[in-house]
């Protein structure tokens, strides 16, 4: 209106009545929105996908949405694509999971932690998505993802169950 490219009166005959969506973050029907959107995508994509995983549902609701209901539609139908039957956390890639790690490096930063402390958290949060990363590129299979993290299996294997990894949910999910 002010730029004179939108006439003054046609803006005042359509502003009778504004509606206030709050953002998706503040509104607690972001998993009523991701179950109607899974069987829609479903059939788009031709992949049945049938639930979304108590844990994956957890990593919907604690993430920010800065996409609002479009990246959330976005982000299920990436998830079916991943996904055979069940969308689990690993199938959620694209959201950055606030993993323990992730929790205890704030913790660290907010309780006047030391720097080694910070440090410490900091590193595990880098090897626990670095190792995601790695499995997911390998489809599950520890024995390859050792070698291009160039650490020894067993290694490898004490952070997986030291971050509570689960590398079977990799199986089948190549990174593209």
């Amino acid at each position: 209106m002010r730029a004179g490219r939108f006439r003054e009166d046609v803006y005042y005959r359509l502003n009778e009545f504004s509606i206030t969506l709050p953002p998706l973050r503040e509104r607690d029907d972001i998993l009523h929105l991701a179950n109607e959107f899974l069987p829609q995508a479903g059939m788009e994509l031709g992949r049945p996908c049938r639930k979304i995983s108590e844990a994956a549902a957890q990593v919907l609701l604690r993430y920010h949405w800065p996409g609002n209901v479009r990246e959330l539609r976005n982000v299920i139908r990436r998830a079916i694509l991943l996904a055979s039957d069940v969308i689990e956390p690993a199938h959620l890639s694209v959201i950055p999971v606030d993993s323990p790690a992730t929790a205890a490096l704030r913790e660290a930063a907010a309780d006047d932690a030391s720097l080694k402390e910070i440090a410490d958290a900091a590193v595990a949060q880098a090897e626990q998505t670095a190792i995601r990363r790695v499995l997911q590129l390998t489809s599950g299979n520890k024995s390859e993802a050792a070698r291009l993290l160039r650490t020894d299996y067993k290694t490898l294997h004490l952070k997986i169950k030291q971050y509570g990894i689960d590398a079977g949910v990799f199986r089948g999910c190549r990174a593209s």
